[in-house]
């Protein structure tokens, strides 16, 4: 089982270098994420959840993420898992400054301390629809 978890990891280098904790560059908690993902297993449809990363798990090949972003004045947490084939992109928009903690479950109970990262996700959308437009034409 540990041959066919290395051989996955092996596959997605640029993933395995995000979460690395040697990588100066890799996600930390607090980093406002990006995470697409592929709607079907069938077709090329993204959907897009950006949010606050509140916690990082690694395990090797069962590494996820949980990202936290209010939608609609509701708290909303997804977890990824960085390995899983319906991961499209993984992109940070915004670095973390003053946490020191590796869990942000406080963030649940006050969430003016998270990042209002609604403008960052608009921006990000409008670049990728006009790459997409791009390479239509």
């Amino acid at each position: 089982m540990s041959l066919i978890a290395e051989e996955e990891i092996k596959q997605q280098p640029d993933r395995t270098e995000l979460f690395d904790k040697n990588n100066k560059d890799c996600i930390k908690v607090g980093d406002v994420v990006m995470v697409e993902s592929y709607i079907n297993k069938g077709s090329d449809a993204v959907s897009a959840f950006a949010g606050v990363c509140i916690s990082i798990r690694r395990q090797g090949i069962d590494t996820n993420l949980t990202l936290r972003n209010i939608i609609l004045k509701v708290g909303v947490e997804q977890r990824f898992s960085i390995y899983s084939p319906m991961i499209k992109n993984i992109k940070i928009l915004q670095r973390g400054e003053g946490f020191r903690r590796a869990k942000l479950f406080y963030l649940r109970e006050q969430p003016g301390k998270a990042f209002q990262i609604g403008g960052l996700v608009k921006q990000e959308t409008v670049k990728r629809l006009a790459a997409a437009s791009k390479n239509k034409k």
